[in-house]
């Protein structure tokens, strides 16, 4: 697999695209926002409100954020300076969601600082490699803290692993020395950067990167070519306009109608133009089906739809041409840092599936004025 990341800059904002093969997997566009997920504060405890069981945080002169007890070591109270990270950024009227749970991630591992849990991504199915890298991670996890072996760690030497946890504990190091030093309500750490938090949590390698501000990058393992307008080359505009309207085409002649709601997302699979099922035989159901589940799978991620996902599929009345539908969509979503969960079909046919909820549209990054969504990703496990 081809894959490739073409950024332009204008008027010193970042554009991102992600290809694979030709085909857009995500695209996220830098604007102004006060409040990120992952960033890290040193706030005030204004306010308790009992009756929810959590208390509100000011972050800043004009930002709150919602804190519950649950995302507590110990009850705090009002007045508190409490050291904390942004799990969810505000959206609408909901102020951003809160934790003292403070993660912090590299592309192997996630270090909690103030968890002695260890964990390994449940995307590693081998129990052999799952045990084996539990046990470098009790072994290598700094004091009084705790690691989550992420699914680029299966393979990856343990010298490798060492030196991520050694960077991500002098990060933290850092952190701590700057929440001893500042006068509260203060940011303490910003999220990182958009390019380098997509190279670290993006599975597989890259072949490239193409962009029209080569001498404004970081410092980077992987090629970097100049091309004036890099979205040109795939024609980006395009495939996102396709790509977030309510009816979606596939390649085969069948098309997705996708509705979201407040409460979930509804997709519903339509045979369209495709001329297989004139022959009206499971085979011929099956073939558009895969193809849309592929699609789907692109879709979600790309346009970060989250939460509860109903599929209306062409019927099938095989029990073995579900069971093919729902692998290739599972295999489909490993491309996705986010997590989803299929849940099976439903007696009536229809596929329950849910996707972690992550960014919002007052976030850093939004993908495309069609769509509610926006953000880019965060670790699945």
């Amino acid at each position: 697999m081809s894959k490739q990341i073409l950024l332009e800059q204008k008027d010193g904002r970042r554009e991102i695209a992600l290809m694979e093969n030709g085909k857009l997997l995500a695209f996220s566009r830098e604007k102004d926002a006060a409040i990120e997920a992952e960033q890290i504060y040193l706030g005030i405890v204004d306010r308790i409100v009992k009756g929810m069981e959590a208390a509100f945080v000011r972050l800043g002169k004009d930002h709150v954020g919602f804190l519950p007890f649950s995302e507590c070591k110990a009850r705090p109270r009002s007045g508190d300076k409490i050291l904390l990270q942004v799990k969810r950024p505000p959206v609408g009227e909901k102020a951003a969601y809160l934790s003292c749970d403070i993660s912090l991630a590299g592309r192997l591992a996630i270090l909690t600082p103030f968890s002695q849990r260890f964990s390994v991504s449940k995307r590693i199915e081998n129990e052999e490699e799952r045990k084996k890298l539990l046990a470098i991670a009790k072994n290598l996890s700094p004091e009084q803290m705790g690691l989550v072996m992420r699914q680029e760690s299966a393979g990856a030497s343990e010298a490798e692993i060492s030196n991520e946890i050694e960077a991500l504990s002098q990060r933290w190091q850092h952190i701590w020395a700057a929440s001893s030093s500042c006068t509260a309500p203060c940011l303490i750490q910003e999220r990182e950067d958009a390019l380098l938090r997509l190279l670290r949590d993006e599975r597989g390698e890259m072949d490239q990167l193409i962009t029209n501000a080569p001498d404004q990058l970081p410092s980077l393992s992987l090629p970097v070519s100049f091309c004036e307008n890099p979205f040109a080359i795939y024609n980006i505009a395009s495939k996102l306009e396709k790509s977030f309207q309510r009816k979606v085409w596939l390649d085969c002649g069948g098309f997705l109608v996708i509705d979201r709601t407040e409460a979930m997302t509804v997709i519903d699979v339509n045979s369209g133009k495709y001329t297989g099922l004139k022959s009206g035989t499971e085979q011929s159901f099956l073939k558009l089906n895969l193809e849309a589940a592929r699609e789907i799978a692109r879709l979600l991620r790309l346009r970060n739809i989250g939460g509860i996902i109903i599929i209306d599929f062409v019927d099938m009345q095989e029990e073995e041409s579900r069971s093919l539908v729902a692998a290739a969509m599972q295999e489909a979503l490993l491309q996705d840092p986010v997590k989803s969960v299929i849940h099976g079909f439903t007696s009536l046919g229809l596929m329950e599936m849910t996707r972690k909820k992550t960014e919002v549209s007052s976030s850093a990054f939004t993908h495309c004025p069609h769509c509610r969504g926006t953000g880019y990703i965060e670790e699945k496990l």
